[in-house]
């Protein structure tokens, strides 16, 4: 579970980036490694909650699921 919970602070992280991004200055980011265009950074937060939510989903199914 240490390892799902620090996941999914580092997704949390990313997406609080992606929110506050738009209003910092230029100056913040690194000029060689900013990237010019967002949709790729967008694909890996949403890929990543997406693995969050299935990594969960999986773990509640296996300790709360129906046993027959």
């Amino acid at each position: 579970m240490l390892v799902v919970r620090n996941f999914v602070v580092v997704v949390l992280n990313l997406i609080g980036e992606l929110w506050i991004s738009p209003f910092r200055k230029n100056a913040f980011y690194d000029q060689y490694t900013r990237n010019m265009s967002k949709v790729g950074y967008i694909v890996i937060v949403t890929l990543s909650s997406a693995a969050v939510i299935a990594a969960v989903l999986w773990l509640y199914n296996r300790i709360y699921g129906i046993q027959s």
